[in-house]
């Protein structure tokens, strides 16, 4: 699963228990590609990798519950699918502070990407739902609904932003970054990457996955998930396991 969890140690009650849960679970095979996605990724003044990751290997979809973090960012309710030859996440009601008292809000950003049986190619897409940036002096920044892939903005004193990434990897894997963001202000060292979607160009039906269907929570770095939302993932595990096989 390839995930960051930081701060388990100390950790208590709900909390405590889901991140044994995820300490747990078994990691996919990484000399194996796999279709993927996950919602955040951060660097800076706070740091996590791949929260809310949905692998075809390892279990898809994923669900996440509205995500308060360190004062920079909330979201609505995240979603991250992965099948044989897709994988797509969106994240609704995205809020990210920027600085100098600048926002970024979006109705929703979303990624997708899928391998064509027929061609052997693949794509990917991002869409940008009622996005703008605000700033205390200046008329608002409407951001385009679709993107051309790798669309670059540089607001100044805020940040650079860059729509519908798109790049190769190794093993012919296409990745898909929704919506790219890099604090530009002294003191604000932040790197914030949301709805990511990786693709590999390969039908993986062929060989089935390791798991079934499961849900995740994933605390990673950020350990300020809604405690709503956690409890609600513990129930739904219990009623899993109460399940006849």
């Amino acid at each position: 699963m390839n995930r960051m969890i930081r701060g388990a140690a100390g950790l208590s009650g709900p909390l405590a228990l889901v991140a044994g849960l995820l300490a747990a679970a078994p990691p996919a095979a990484a000399s194996t590609p796999d279709n993927q996605s996950y919602a955040l990724n951060a660097v800076g003044h706070f740091s996590v990798q791949m929260v809310g990751q949905a692998t075809y290997s390892g279990g898809s979809p994923v669900v996440l519950p509205n995500a308060d973090t360190a004062g920079i960012l909330r979201t609505g309710i995240i979603t991250d699918t992965a099948g044989a030859v897709s994988a797509s996440s969106r994240i609704p009601a995205l809020s990210v502070v920027l600085p100098a008292h600048g926002s970024l809000r979006a109705a929703a950003v979303s990624s997708s990407c899928s391998f064509n049986r027929k061609t052997g190619v693949v794509t990917g897409h991002s869409s940008i739902t009622g996005a703008r940036i605000t700033r205390p002096r200046g008329r608002p920044i409407m951001l385009p609904a679709s993107p051309a892939p790798n669309t670059r903005m540089v607001i100044p004193g805020l940040a650079v932003i860059i729509l519908n990434r798109q790049y190769a990897g190794p093993r012919g894997t296409l990745t898909a970054e929704g919506l790219w963001v890099r604090m530009q202000r002294r003191g604000h060292r932040q790197k914030l990457v949301f709805a990511t979607s990786v693709c590999v160009k390969a039908d993986l039906a062929a060989a089935a996955p390791a798991t079934g269907r499961t849900m995740r929570l994933t605390l990673g770095g950020l350990g300020l998930l809604l405690l709503g939302g956690i409890a609600y993932q513990l129930s739904r595990r219990r009623r899993k396991l109460a399940a006849p096989a």
